[in-house]
């Protein structure tokens, strides 16, 4: 079975996005843009072992299907400026070729969780 991501600190794996993202341990946390290639920008998201893990835009993009603007704002008064700070994850209204990465941040942040299995003893 193909794995969509191991974290190598504790050895947990997921083997599929939509397992990965609803797992309650999994957070995203930062994002580091790559302006030559925005699919290989870096997610990243800290798990409950401690460990910071990273995944690649690319395995993100079915999740918006909202328009892709062709012309970056970075710089311009409409750009507030996100990308530029690993740790801003606001969504961003500039018609701008990122904005559509703002937006996969946003739907991930706001992706359901499974409910925490509470054992009583």
């Amino acid at each position: 079975m193909t794995i969509f991501k191991e974290c190598l600190a504790c050895g947990n794996k997921w083997f599929a996005r939509k397992e990965f993202l609803e797992d309650p341990s999994i957070e995203i946390v930062g994002y580091q843009v790559n302006f030559d290639d925005l699919t290989a920008g870096t997610f990243l998201f800290s798990h409950a072992c401690g460990a910071t893990l990273s995944l690649s835009v690319r395995y993100f993009n079915g999740l918006y299907e909202g328009p892709i603007f062709h012309e970056r704002a970075t710089g311009s008064d409409d750009c507030p400026g996100y990308c530029l700070y690993q740790d801003q994850l606001d969504k961003c209204s500039a018609r701008c070729e990122c904005a559509y990465v703002r937006s996969i941040i946003d739907i991930v942040k706001n992706w359901h969780k499974k409910a925490v299995k509470i054992e009583v003893c």
